[in-house]
């Protein structure tokens, strides 16, 4: 009896936090002719609400965390890849588009990649076998699956003076050549997908000069790369019109796709690289909701308008109750920085992107 009075709470609770009804419009018909619309999910995401968000207003899915290295490679040699095959079968079943997230970065690689058994420090050489046997693997199985991938991930430096992020383990022990040598591996292992360069902070004209240098370096050489991928991790003070048609002109200009990879907008401040964040929770207030509705309508108005030059969006996540800003940067602080509510509810958001 207990029990049974447990279940039928919690299917209350569920029920009571329906998404909006089917009169809803959908996102991805709505830019039908523009460009797919994507969402970043995982486990978390493959369950509840979530899945009836994502078939309805979803035609592309990007693995959040599961298909990096950390998640793929346990030992060397030893691959897993339940958790991305999960997230390629429900991407099939519903008929959604597939981008593959990540195959090299600084992060979420385990410390022991540039190690030998015994601890030493791989060479150059060495390491760079290492990085096409594990670029190899991966597209093998992934070959048919996934259309894009980022292959290389966050290498451009934050700091003015520096091109490149030489203090990670890639740069450390292959200079810049690594970035060259990932794009050739992942062309040569799998010649018929789309290869991305991914980053944030790209509509900073300082990091986006940057960057535009380093890829026009790399096509020059002939290094094969179709895209750039914009990280939208923005914050209602740092994106508006003109930083962002800016940079999609300019990376469009080298002739490479662009596209919005991680799209986001936090209520709090910038908070790349910052030492200290603020820690007050800020209300989810009307005119709060008002400052973040209209901001995204602003970003997907220069979206509409630069369609010749998107290939997709992509946001980082569903719905506000699982997004990353509310744990990684200061953990119990709650942002809202997507288009559906902590009860998967449209917000404004939602309806300045799909009302034009």
């Amino acid at each position: 009896m207990k029990q049974s009075l447990i279940f039928t709470i919690a299917m209350l609770s569920l029920f009571s936090c329906q998404p909006a009804d089917e009169s809803l419009p959908s996102v991805k018909e709505k830019y039908e002719d523009y460009f797919p619309i994507g969402a970043a999910i995982g486990r978390k995401h493959l369950q509840s609400y979530d899945t009836l968000l994502l078939k309805k207003h979803f035609n592309s899915v990007t693995a959040e965390n599961d298909m990096k290295p950390t998640n793929t490679i346990e030992a060397p040699g030893e691959y897993t890849f339940e958790a991305g095959d999960r997230i390629v079968a429900f991407a099939q079943k519903n008929d959604m588009l597939v981008r593959g997230h990540t195959l090299v970065w600084y992060n979420q690689t385990p410390d022991w990649f540039y190690q030998h058994e015994n601890g030493e420090t791989l060479s150059k050489e060495a390491l760079l076998e290492r990085m096409k046997s594990y670029i190899y693997t991966v597209l093998d199985h992934y070959r048919g699956q996934i259309y894009c991938w980022d292959v290389v991930n966050e290498v451009i430096s934050d700091h003015d003076e520096k091109t490149y992020r030489d203090d990670i383990r890639w740069f450390e022990i292959c200079g810049p050549d690594y970035i060259e040598k990932a794009f050739e591996y992942a062309h040569d292992a799998d010649p018929t997908i789309e290869l991305f360069y991914n980053d944030y902070d790209l509509i900073n004209p300082k990091k986006r000069d940057k960057t535009y240098r380093v890829l026009k370096e790399l096509l020059d050489k002939g290094v094969p790369i179709h895209g750039v991928g914009m990280q939208g991790h923005w914050t209602l003070e740092d994106v508006n019109r003109q930083l962002l048609t800016e940079a999609i002109d300019k990376f469009a200009s080298l002739g490479l796709q662009v596209q919005i990879t991680e799209l986001d907008i936090s209520v709090y401040p910038y908070y790349h690289n910052q030492d200290s964040l603020p820690q007050a929770i800020k209300p989810y207030t009307e005119s709060l909701a008002d400052s973040l509705a209209a901001k995204y309508g602003e970003v997907f108005e220069v979206f509409r308008e630069k369609k010749d030059k998107l290939t997709g969006v992509t946001f980082w996540g569903v719905a506000d109750n699982k997004t990353w800003l509310s744990s990684y940067f200061v953990k119990g602080r709650t942002d809202y920085p997507l288009l559906f509510n902590h009860e998967f509810e449209p917000k404004k958001s939602f309806y300045q992107v799909v009302n034009f």
